[in-house]
């Protein structure tokens, strides 16, 4: 027993301290979102807003990050990942539980805008130090902190439905949550790389995207488009497309997301094996193929079974993107991979309103087919990754 304890003892210490830290960030941060995520019907309710309403509320969230993204990176450039990072974590549960007392809907938006603000630091500068330290280590390391988000959102998801069901206070169940990420940020923040993200030299906030660097953020654009359509459309393609009950519409993104978080755990020992391009290449089109099988499969199973397959194809592309922001040398890293992100962020708030227009215009089943193709278009673009 001595033996044992020792050695998982010594397995523990052998981590290096910067690694648990981009972890439990990476944790925190899907935790908080899925928080958030628990928080929007008591909003709706609580402020009497309609759907027209609470879509501009949500999207506050997604355009103080926009905002914010691009000049992320000439902030870490300059200060490093960790000053930004340490900073974010400690501001944002504020904002994020002062939402809860808000009787207007100007003053709820502004504090979803500086939320999403304070988020999207997060986003970049946790990528930034998750690239650092995954290019620092022997072994690959991106593509299971990413897996760590997801785990975060699917605990926070759990946590505040039994806080809920125990206690019936948003107030209390939010609050005894973001306390717990304060304490755990607390224990955790000073680990982090002071160096990591820093440039000599940096002196641009803001750069625009060009060549390698462009190419990559239209990767992102792309993925980040069709992760938000399967969010947003999953649901509503079930039920209109597919005759499912509306009780199960909610099935497609269950599948799929629990197939990115175990692809995204085993895809560091993927990517290390196969290499990024043909994880990308592969990836890809196993993502397209899944996605136009989605819309002429005829049983339900099967097209919750694609649905899943889809997740597994997605799951460690963009992983893969953000760590190539470090194979360059036509931007400083911090600021690539905050133009990436920016990308990233911009195709996942405008990607579901375009597949509604095409939705409206034709049809669900055709705007899926059109992701497809653009799914397609991305592993043609497979080449200017990595083999190794």
């Amino acid at each position: 027993m001595s033996v044992q304890s020792r050695t998982i003892r010594e397995y523990l210490n052998s981590i290096p301290p910067e690694n648990t830290a981009t972890r439990v960030a990476f944790f925190l941060a899907g935790f908080i979102m899925a928080i958030w995520a628990a928080m929007v019907p008591f909003v709706k309710i609580h402020l009497n807003l309609n759907e027209t309403h609470l879509g501009m509320i949500l999207l506050c969230v997604g355009l103080g990050a926009l905002v914010v993204m691009p000049f992320c990176g000439g902030i870490v450039a300059k200060r490093g990942a960790k000053f930004l990072l340490k900073s974010a974590f400690f501001i944002v549960p504020f904002f994020l539980f002062a939402v809860n007392f808000s009787t207007s809907i100007v003053l709820t938006a502004s504090l979803l805008f500086l939320f999403g603000c304070f988020f999207g630091a997060i986003d970049v500068s946790m990528n930034v130090h998750a690239v650092e330290v995954d290019h620092k280590s022997e072994k690959r390391l991106i593509a299971g902190f990413h897996a760590l988000y997801s785990l975060g959102s699917v605990v926070g998801a759990l946590a505040m439905a039994a806080l809920l069901n125990v206690f019936e206070s948003v107030i209390f169940a939010v609050g005894i949550l973001l306390v717990a990420c304060l304490l755990v940020w607390l224990l955790t923040a000073n680990k982090l790389l002071p160096e990591a993200g820093k440039t000599q030299g940096a002196s641009k906030a803001f750069a625009m995207p060009r060549g390698f660097v462009l190419w990559l953020g239209l990767i992102c654009f792309l993925l980040f488009m069709t992760e938000g359509a399967v969010l947003d459309w999953g649901a509503v393609f079930l039920v209109e497309e597919k005759s499912v009950a509306i009780e199960n519409a909610g099935l497609a993104f269950a599948a799929f997301s629990t197939a990115m978080t175990f692809m995204r755990l085993i895809g560091d020992k993927l990517i290390g094996y196969a290499g990024p391009r043909l994880c990308v290449r592969y990836g890809c089109l196993i993502s397209a193929l899944m996605l136009s099988g989605c819309v002429f499969a005829p049983q339900i199973w099967l097209v919750i079974l694609l649905f899943f397959a889809l997740g597994l194809g997605m799951a460690n592309i963009i992983p893969i993107a953000f760590a190539s922001t470090a194979d360059q040398n036509e931007m400083p890293m911090s600021v690539a991979l905050a133009a990436v992100t920016t990308l990233g962020y911009a195709g996942l708030l405008t990607g579901p309103a375009l597949i509604g227009f095409v939705a409206e215009a034709i049809s669900l089943s055709v705007a899926f087919l059109i992701l497809a193709a653009f799914l397609v278009l991305v592993s043609f673009s497979s080449s200017i990754f990595r083999k190794q």
